[in-house]
């Protein structure tokens, strides 16, 4: 499949940035010509990378080959659903665009396994045939509401900034919880590095930067939270006043 083509609306959107691509498919309702196109633009650039890293962050835990080109399909299926959600962050570079891409493509393949493992649902079987794709209907799910922890750890990592963002970003995403020692893999971290002009010891320099702000930032806020919930509660509660008769 060629990331390229040379005519079609497809080559019109070629060489636009994924956040615009995305923002195509977000209108699908309005222009469903114009996200079909967007969306095989996207697939394209993006297929060979993702399926790579599902083959080898999961292939042995979903059977093989076919089970991580399931989950390649479904993650794409579900990029198309959710391409509103996609934040650029305000990036206009289009090498940092295509690696914050990645890393959410990656975010949602990652959680599709995490449900999985928890037997919220198995890995649907899906074709990677585009013509199937690009009937995918939009999808209908409420929002939750985020946690005051979540609020808090989203405004710190708004404080960071863009450099720090997009390592610790792409460090959530292979981030294993039963493992002491967290690491990216080499390509990964080759990758990072290659875009961010770094080496991936300087990587290493800088996620550890990032998330020592990270940890600064929780405590100075927690600090006021804490004395907020201990004021509310020792504030005493006025009793009410005797009528006189």
């Amino acid at each position: 499949m060629d990331p390229n083509p040379t005519e079609g609306p497809q080559a019109e959107l070629s060489g636009q940035t994924d956040a615009d691509l995305l923002a195509h498919m977000a209108m699908a309702g309005e222009d469903p010509g114009a996200a079909r196109a967007a969306w095989e633009v996207f697939y394209r650039r993006h297929v060979a990378y993702l399926y790579g890293v599902c083959l080898r962050a999961y292939g042995a835990l979903l059977g093989g080959p076919a089970g991580a080109a399931d989950l390649t399909a479904d993650a794409f299926r579900l990029a198309y659903e959710n391409a509103d959600k996609f934040d650029p962050a305000g990036i206009a570079d289009p090498e940092r665009l295509r690696l914050r891409a990645r890393a959410w493509l990656g975010w949602i393949a990652r959680r599709l396994v995490q449900e999985t493992l928890r037997g919220r649902r198995r890995v649907p079987t899906k074709s990677l045939r585009l013509d199937h794709w690009q009937q995918v209907p939009a999808a209908d799910r409420p929002e939750r509401a985020p946690s005051p922890d979540e609020r808090l750890v989203h405004q710190a990592l708004a404080s960071l900034n863009e450099r720090e963002q997009l390592v610790i970003r792409t460090t959530f995403q292979w981030y294993r919880p039963e493992k002491r020692h967290q690491r990216l893999p080499n390509e990964v971290a080759a990758e990072l590095a290659r875009t961010l002009g770094t080496t991936p010891e300087n990587l290493r320099q800088l996620r550890r930067r990032a998330l020592r702000k990270i940890a600064e930032f929780v405590r100075g806020q927690a600090g006021p939270r804490m004395k907020e919930t201990t004021d509310a509660q020792e504030t005493p509660r006025q009793a009410p006043r005797r009528r006189r008769g």
